[in-house]
């Protein structure tokens, strides 16, 4: 008898974990382009039409895409209803505007450069720079005028504004 309700129990459990929803994290990585809306991939065309080696990645809020243009990676965000939102790649420390390099050796020097990205976005260019000091890893954002950039929930429409235009 107890045996049957250990079962019974067991065959719920079973019963209960398959019927849960399928959530974004478990779907594959990589997507096939026939599962990409036509309008993303439209957008994608129409911004990048020498792109290479093209890959996308279905996210919770759209799709990811990476690719190279120029033999250059790139990754690129493009909303659900197939708007570009920003693209990434990394570039080299030399890359940095001065205005940027000048910041980080005034404010940041005792902090080693590991990487550096270029960003392009709806709202413009910005920067980010993963920075090391002893065992502590940062990352700071900035504008290309050298101003760092204020962190969004922070920022109001025209202080970023303001900050990118250098006011």
């Amino acid at each position: 008898m107890k045996t049957i309700k250990v079962l019974f129990v067991l065959s719920l459990l079973v019963l209960a974990f398959s019927c849960t929803e399928k959530k974004i994290e478990d779907t594959p990585e990589t997507a096939d382009t026939t599962s990409v809306a036509d309008n993303v991939k439209a957008a994608f065309s129409e911004k990048y039409p020498n792109a290479t080696d093209v890959e996308w990645k279905q996210e919770e809020l759209g799709w990811e895409v990476e690719f190279k243009l120029d033999g250059i990676e790139y990754e690129a965000e493009y909303d659900e209803n197939g708007d570009w939102v920003k693209t990434e790649h990394e570039i080299s420390e030399s890359e940095l505007p001065d205005m940027i390099q000048n910041t980080l050796d005034g404010e940041y020097t005792a902090y080693a450069i590991m990487g550096v990205e270029k960003y392009d976005s709806k709202e413009g260019p910005y920067y980010q720079v993963k920075l090391r000091k002893g065992g502590d890893i940062e990352e700071a954002k900035f504008y290309p005028n050298g101003k760092i950039m204020m962190p969004e929930a922070n920022a109001t429409t025209s202080e970023k504004h303001s900050e990118m235009d250098g006011d």
